[in-house]
């Protein structure tokens, strides 16, 4: 749910001046993005390129990732925020959307938004499944961005394993059947077959596709970071106290081999699958990616 006591302040604080939203074209399809430069000179800086969810989460987490773009930009990190394929205002259908097609795209940012400014390096901004796609991208940067070198990845509520997090949307739509009074037809791993056997299934109005599926099964976000060793948010967005297991043991693999982790923790619970009015916002969550980014750049 959205904080309406933190909402105001916080919007009033990262101002739209000199964004520019634009098109690029990869892979031969005109990508949308916005473009924004930092506005306080740091030399040196990294580019911040933001790797979004998939379907209905692309839109529940918009706002918060605008957010974070500006913030950004106010210490001085240009941000680059694009539209991976068959999302948003991009070309593409999503139904043939695959994992390799959203690291396509997600490099493709960020060569263009390195040759629109003067950065160093590129941190990137994983959302959600949008963590696997960041992760999969920082491996394969230094060799397909020219100066693309990974110098921090940031993580929110990140997805571990793709099977675990298609499952969990598939629940979640199961719940909304139950709480509406209706009972449903199959339980999530049915769901998840009939994916891989008819195509596709209906989730709160974003189909989710059998290419996807398929063609992500195999990751792991441990095993994307494996070689990583520089700086790392994870951001959990959850309402428990602790880190949840799979993060707890995300953060211990990687500081185990000297990577320095920053963890923030946000105790709400937005509502990932359903579209919130006014958009959800976590003024916490903002905060502790912009002081991460300040400190790292």
């Amino acid at each position: 749910m959205p904080s309406p006591t933190t909402a105001r302040p916080l919007a009033s604080t990262l101002n739209a001046t000199a964004e520019t939203p634009l098109f690029f074209e990869c892979a031969g399809r005109p990508l949308y993005a916005v473009h924004y430069p930092a506005r306080a000179a740091r030399p040196g800086a990294p580019l911040l390129v933001v790797c979004h969810s998939l379907g209905v989460e692309q839109l529940t987490v918009y706002r918060s990732e605008v957010q974070a773009a500006r913030a950004a930009a106010a210490v001085g990190v240009p941000a680059f925020h694009h539209h991976a394929r068959g999302h948003g205002d991009s070309a593409g259908d999503f139904a043939d959307v695959t994992f390799e097609g959203l690291v396509e795209d997600a490099l493709g940012a960020a060569r263009e938004g390195l040759e629109r400014s003067p950065a160093r390096g590129v941190v990137w901004l994983g959302v959600r499944f949008g963590a696997l796609v960041a992760a999969a991208a920082a491996r394969r940067a230094p060799g397909e961005v020219g100066s693309g070198e990974t110098r921090g990845i940031a993580l929110w509520e990140p997805a571990h394993r793709p099977h675990d997090y298609f499952r969990g949307q598939l629940r979640g739509l199961l719940y909304s059947q139950v709480a509406k009074g209706e009972r449903p037809e199959a339980d999530a791993d049915q769901l998840l077959e009939r994916v891989s056997r008819e195509g596709s299934v209906d989730v709160h109005g974003y189909f989710l596709h059998r290419a996807l599926v398929a063609s992500s099964a195999d990751q792991d976000l441990a095993g994307l970071l494996e070689g990583w060793q520089g700086p790392t948010l994870l951001a959990q967005i959850q309402a428990r106290g602790r880190l949840a297991p799979d993060h707890a043991a995300l953060v211990a693999r990687l500081e185990a081999r000297g990577v320095g982790v920053q963890t923030v923790r946000v105790g709400e619970e937005p509502g990932w699958h359903f579209i919130s009015n006014p958009a959800w916002e976590a003024p916490a969550l903002i905060e502790g990616t912009r002081e991460w980014l300040r400190a790292l750049a």
